[in-house]
C-alpha cells in the first residue's frame, strides 16, 4: 500500500513592506451574497479528477475551476472532523481572477475559507494545522529531500528588532560547509540589514531567506552566539538537500547513569524508521538506564514511527496495549476511523523490511525535551506512554496538535484535512493548547544540543541526579538568559506540512 509523507519544505514566513507579516493569506474576491449550503451535497468520488486543467497520464478529465470547488467542500462535508461547524461560504467568491489565475491558490483560499472558526479554551484557532500543497511536491518531498541552505531557522517577524537565529544545520549542507552553526544570529542578507523595513530591503530579505531556485548563492552576515564580532559567510542554495531525522543519537555518562541522549528532528522521513533502530540499540549495547529524547522542533510525521519509537522506550508489558486510538467524525468511513493501534513490536516496513522485532530499553521512565515547536505525532509519542510510564517534559509547552489525516489528492493538489484525534489508552485527547512541561527551561541558543551544559539537557541530567527540576534561576541570571536568548523559546519556521500526525494512505491517486 502506497504511503503518503509529510512535507519537508523550509518554507519561510515573508515579510510585507506594510509592515504585517506572515505567509500572504488566501483571499476571496469581492463578496457576494452567502447562499445556504445544499442539504445534501454530491459525493467527493462523482466529483474527482474533473479538472480545471486534466494532466496527460492520470485519471483526470476535463472540468472546471467550479467542479474543483464542489469536490473540495463534498471531501471536507465527507471526511473533516469538524464538518458540522463549516461555516457557510459561497465558492462563487473564490475565483481564478481574484487568486493570481492560480487554481492551486483558488482551490487553497476556498478550502481555507471552510475550515471551522471555533476556538481552544485559550483563544487560539482549533484548525490551525488543515492545509493544500500541489501533489508534485509532496511526491518530490517523500524521498527526505529538501531545499534551501539546510539551515532552519526561527521565524521571522516583521516586529523590530527582528531577531533571527538559526537552530540547527543539516549535516553535509552548503550551510554547514560554509561554517553556519547552531544560535549563530542573522543580521543581514545580501548586504541589507535584518531590521530593513524599505520595500526593496525586504524584498531582497525575502529573496535570500528563501530561495526559490537551486544554485543562488547569498551572502549572510552572521553573528555567533557569545560573541559580538560580525562575519560574512556566502551560501550557495540547493534543491538536493538530505533530511537527517536523527540529527545525534550519543551515550552521556553522569555520575552513576549511563543516559542516551536521542535528537530526533522528524518523524516525517523514512528513513528516520532505520535510524530510531540503530539509535535503540546503540543505547542497549551500552546498558543505558535512562533516556533524554530531545524533540524540541520535531513537528511529527508518520504515526506509526511515533509508535515505534514509544515501544523501544518502554519495556514487555507495553505488548497488547493501545498506543493511540483514532476517532472520527460520526460519518467518515475511511479505514483507520475508530480504529484502536496497539504498540508496534516489528518494523512497519519504512526503511527497514517489515515485521523485523524491535530492539526495547526496558525502560520505566523517559525524559522529554520539548518547546512550542513539537508538534502531533511528537506529542503521540508522551500521550501514548503517559498511562504505562513516567514521562518527563522538560522545557516549555508544545504546540497542542491532537490532530490527524491522510492526504487525499484531487487534480494535482493535495489536501491535508484534519480528519481524526488521538487518545491515548485512557482516552486522552484534549490538549489542543499544548502539553505544559513538567520543568520550564529556555532553549539554549549559546550551546549545541548534546552538549550536557545546554540548559535543556542540563535540566534533564539534574533531575536523573535528583529527582527534581533544576533551581530556579536567580534574577541576575535570568536577566543574563533574557538577553542571551532574546526570550528562550524559539518558533522554527516551517511550512504547516511539517507539523503532521499522518496515517499511511488509504488510496494514493494521482
Amino acid at each position: 500500500m502506497p504511503r503518503t509523507l509529510i512535507a519537508i519544505l523550509p518554507i519561510v514566513g515573508l515579510l510585507v513592506a506594510c509592515g504585517g507579516g506572515g505567509n500572504s493569506s488566501p483571499t476571496a474576491s469581492t463578496p457576494a451574497p452567502t447562499e445556504p449550503a445544499p442539504t445534501v451535497l454530491p459525493s467527493a468520488a462523482s466529483l474527482a479528477h474533473q479538472c480545471t486543467a486534466p494532466r496527460a497520464g492520470t485519471a483526470d478529465r476535463q472540468g472546471s475551476i467550479d467542479t474543483e470547488k464542489a469536490w473540495v467542500r463534498s471531501f471536507m462535508d465527507e471526511t473533516y472532523l469538524w464538518y458540522k461547524d463549516v461555516p457557510v461560504v459561497n465558492a462563487a467568491n473564490y475565483t481564478l481572477a481574484g487568486n493570481g489565475n492560480s487554481v492551486l491558490q483558488t482551490v487553497n483560499a476556498y478550502f481555507q475559507a471552510l475550515k471551522t472558526k471555533n476556538t481552544t479554551a485559550s483563544g487560539k484557532p482549533v484548525d490551525q494545522f488543515s492545509f493544500t500543497l500541489s501533489t508534485v511536491d509532496l511526491q518530490n518531498q517523500q524521498s527526505g529531500i529538501t531545499s534551501g541552505y539546510g539551515f532552519r531557522r526561527s521565524t521571522l517577524t516583521s516586529s523590530l528588532p527582528r531577531v533571527v537565529r538559526v537552530l540547527y544545520v543539516e549535516q553535509g549542507s552548503p550551510a554547514q560547509l560554509a561554517g553556519v552553526t547552531r544560535g549563530d544570529t542573522i543580521t543581514s542578507v545580501d548586504g541589507v540589514d535584518i531590521n530593513d523595513t524599505s520595500s526593496a530591503g525586504i524584498a531582497a530579505l525575502n529573496a535570500g531567506l528563501a530561495p526559490t531556485v537551486a544554485n543562488k548563492t547569498t551572502r549572510f552576515g552572521l553573528v555567533a552566539a557569545n560573541t559580538s564580532t560580525p562575519r560574512f559567510v556566502n551560501i550557495t542554495s540547493s534543491q538536493t538537500i538530505a533530511v537527517t531525522p536523527v540529527a545525534l543519537s550519543t551515550v552521556i555518562t553522569d555520575g552513576g547513569n549511563t543516559v542516551g541522549y536521542l535528537v530526533l528532528n522528524s518523524f516525517g522521513v523514512v528513513s528516520a524508521e532505520k535510524q530510531l533502530i540503530d539509535a535503540i540499540t546503540l543505547f542497549k549495547n551500552a546498558g543505558v538506564n535512562e533516556v533524554v529524547v530531545d524533540l524540541r522542533y520535531n513537528g511529527g510525521g508518520y504515526l506509526d514511527l511515533a509508535n515505534e519509537l514509544a515501544w523501544m522506550i518502554g519495556d514487555a508489558s507495553l505488548a497488547g496495549k493501545t498506543f493511540e486510538k483514532l476517532t472520527c467524525n460520526d460519518k467518515n468511513n475511511l479505514p483507520f476511523c475508530n480504529t484502536t493501534s496497539a504498540f508496534h513490536q516489528t518494523s512497519q516496513g519504512f526503511s527497514v523490511a517489515q515485521g523485523q522485532t524491535l530492539p526495547q530499553l526496558g525502560l520505566k521512565r523517559v525524559f522529554m525535551l520539548t518547546t512550542g515547536s513539537t508538534c502531533s505525532a511528537s506529542e503521540s509519542v508522551f500521550n501514548g506512554l503517559s498511562p504505562f510510564m513516567q514521562v518527563i517534559r522538560i522545557g516549555n509547552t508544545s504546540c497542542g496538535k491532537p490532530y490527524g489525516f491522510s492526504y487525499e489528492n484531487n487534480c494535482g493538489t493535495s489536501y491535508a484535512a484534519m480528519q481524526f484525534k488521538g487518545l491515548n489508552a485512557l482516552g486522552f485527547g484534549d490538549y489542543a493548547d499544548g502539553f505544559a512541561p513538567h520543568c520550564a527551561v529556555a532553549d539554549d541558543l549559546t550551546r549545541q544540543r548534546g552538549d550536557p551544559a545546554e540548559a535543556m539537557l542540563s535540566g534533564a541530567l539534574s533531575y536523573i541526579r535528583t529527582g527534581a527540576c533544576p533551581a530556579t534561576p536567580t534574577a541576575a541570571d535570568k536577566g543574563l538568559v533574557q538577553q542571551v536568548l532574546q526570550g528562550g523559546d524559539y518558533a522554527i519556521e516551517r511550512s504547516p506540512s511539517e507539523a503532521v500526525r499522518i496515517v499511511r494512505g488509504v488510496q494514493w491517486r494521482q
